[in-house]
């Protein structure tokens, strides 16, 4: 989802009562605004159908699964939202009038737009790195078949995995749950793969 500073100079008092009043969602950065803008409708199947495969799996299990609209502090005066976030057990939860804030997830989603790509690879990594109860988190493509996985080792570093076939499994031992590429991306139309059918139906005539 594409974002734009819209408010600079901001403290986190200020910030929380903007999220708690307002209808649309926000990051905040060391005193900036960013407005989260609408995402594509690939970038809402694909999450879709990540929610919709963690949903399913982790039903009478002690963790829970939120869609994108549940705020993560990630630092002090870092607030930012994953495409998905589950966290298991007792949450911990900073509240500010309506509005509520996780500090412990165990697993963040983020799907990839090319506006944020940046950011999200950059900063925001950096922020989730940082998060002690975190032990994955993912980057998503929508453009192609590509799934980073980054698992927490025990000795705090991070190692990455990467998917990019539909008959890959991915398993997140953190939260007993096996995602396989091919449900992540059922129905999703991707520009290269059409490109790909186009040139291949020009060869055959």
């Amino acid at each position: 989802m594409k974002s734009a500073v819209t408010k600079q100079n901001v403290n986190v008092e200020e910030y929380l009562d903007l999220e708690s009043k307002s209808r649309r969602k926000h990051e905040f950065i060391d005193g900036d605004v960013l407005l989260m803008a609408g995402a594509s409708r690939r970038h809402s199947k694909i999450a879709s159908n990540i929610g919709g495969e963690l949903f399913g799996q982790l039903k009478g299990t002690d963790c829970e699964v939120h869609y994108g609209d549940l705020s993560i502090r990630v630092r002090p005066t870092h607030y930012v939202y994953g495409d998905f976030s589950v966290f298991c057990g007792e949450p911990e939860i900073e509240k500010y009038k309506d509005a509520e804030t996780l500090l412990n997830p165990r697993v963040v989603f983020e799907v990839l737009s090319r506006s944020t790509e940046a950011r999200d690879r950059g900063e925001k990594a950096q922020d989730y790195r940082q998060l002690a109860s975190l032990t994955d988190y993912f980057f998503v493509s929508q453009d192609k078949i590509s799934v980073e996985h980054y698992v927490r080792q025990n000795d705090n570093s991070w190692k990455l995995i990467e998917y990019r076939e539909l008959d890959d499994e991915i398993r997140l031992s953190g939260i007993k749950c096996t995602l396989k590429v091919k449900d992540i991306y059922n129905g999703v139309e991707l520009p290269k793969l059409r490109l790909v059918e186009c040139l291949q139906a020009t060869i055959l005539n």
